[in-house]
């Protein structure tokens, strides 16, 4: 797969995750409960982990001959990376989480 490709599935969660996230923030008691806040947190690891995996490949390609398309990856992978801790906050903040929120 392509880093683009890994790129939009990790943002694919994210959307996702936000989504789940804006539903149960609505509700003022709607808690979420363990299991969901597990299976959040679950599909958050998984977009990091895409990311991670994609910003050591941005770093090892540096001598690349299509440097505008290396350079909109690396904006993408930042952008992604900002939306991952603030999708973690906003987890945190729903399942009233003041651990993580704390260590973010």
């Amino acid at each position: 797969m392509s880093d683009e490709a890994e790129l939009r599935t990790a943002m694919a969660y994210l959307a996702d995750l936000n989504v789940e996230v804006e539903e149960r923030g609505t509700t003022p008691d709607a808690r979420a409960n363990a299991a969901a806040r597990e299976d959040m947190l679950y599909q958050l690891q998984h977009a990091r982990q895409i990311v991670d995996a994609l910003e050591c490949g941005a770093c090892s390609i540096s001598g690349m001959s299509c440097q505008r398309g290396r350079d909109a990856l690396v904006n993408n992978l930042q952008k992604a990376r900002a939306w991952c801790h603030a999708v973690e906050n906003r987890i945190a903040l729903v399942c009233g989480d003041r651990s993580m929120t704390a260590a973010a």
